[in-house]
């Protein structure tokens, strides 16, 4: 199958593609030390999937998570759309979406995609950073691949940098353990802090918010990103619902991945920041159902907060 055909059958479905030979990646992945499986795989195949930009604002009943996260989970969206493309390739092929050990953002500055900026995102100049990233490796090697070289940067704009609430960004890099988005997603016990600072269900969006190669962007609204009721999520059923019922009801979003019990963590931290006692009761029966230390710690200084 000829090069030009594997591109168009990629971008009848994706926004942005870029073929490369995988050494390229490897290579660089090598010299910045970065881990690397065995990728017997001459070709790789770089995506984006662009999602749109909607903000709503969480209440003292439903609390609201990222806006990528709004409609189909991505990982679902991607990968069928991805293994639907691969069974008619006719070779050998791997592929991923974000939960893997390969860098994507290395792949998509590599391959022209976009460029990291300083919010440590991939940011497209037609897409901003309102995109999903994947990538294909092929077993099969085409002439003519080439490293794509990118005439974009952020410069001495700092918007992010100054946005950001816990500092994790700076001119230096990203300190990931104070972001926001990584700690409400780790089964870690919070600190009083974290709590002040956070205000998503899960996630963040500030630093795409504020930034200016964002302006204009974030209009795309395939039809998987549709909005379809998991965006405003109701405490109670945080809380009551079992899993399976709550993925049913809400259409196993993508902030489900690290499960419902981190999601009740997440809430408890909202409550704690919106001075929210209204759930005590459900806070303290949690108590009894779930004994992992870092749950346990989080809800134990929200609860007697919410008490005095």
């Amino acid at each position: 199958m000829s090069l030009q055909t594997i591109q168009s059958k990629f971008e009848s479905v994706f926004d942005l593609v870029s073929i490369i030979p995988t050494k390229t990646y490897v290579d660089a992945a090598k010299s910045l030390n970065k881990g690397l499986p065995d990728l017997d795989y001459e070709t790789l195949v770089v995506l984006a999937y662009a999602y749109p930009k909607r903000t709503i604002a969480s209440s003292k009943t439903h609390l609201v998570p990222s806006f990528y996260t709004f409609g189909e989970d991505y990982h679902r969206a991607m990968k069928k759309r991805i293994k639907a493309i691969c069974d008619d390739l006719g070779y050998k092929t791997s592929y991923g979406v974000d939960n893997h050990p390969l860098d994507e953002r290395l792949m998509a500055s590599l391959s022209g995609i976009g460029f990291l900026g300083k919010n440590q995102l991939i940011i497209s100049q037609t897409y901003g950073s309102y995109i999903f990233l994947a990538y294909v490796l092929i077993d099969h090697p085409y002439e003519d691949l080439h490293q794509v070289t990118i005439d974009n940067h952020c410069g001495t704009c700092r918007q992010c940098i100054d946005a950001c609430p816990t500092n994790a960004l700076s001119e230096l890099g990203y300190d990931m353990e104070k972001c926001m988005s990584f700690y409400n997603q780790e089964k870690i016990p919070l600190s009083t802090k974290q709590m002040k600072d956070n205000y998503a269900l899960f996630g963040c969006d500030i630093c795409q918010l504020v930034c200016p190669k964002n302006l204009g962007k974030g209009k795309i609204v395939h039809q998987a990103f549709e909005l379809n009721g998991n965006e405003k999520v109701a405490i109670e059923d945080i809380f009551n619902l079992t899993k399976k019922a709550f993925n049913q009801k809400y259409h196993y979003p993508a902030y489900m991945w690290k499960g419902k019990t981190l999601l009740m963590r997440n809430a408890a931290m909202m409550m704690y920041q919106q001075k929210n006692a209204d759930y005590l009761d459900l806070l303290e029966a949690s108590l009894e159902q779930f004994d992992m230390p870092w749950y346990q710690k989080t809800l134990n200084t929200v609860i007697n907060a919410l008490k005095k």
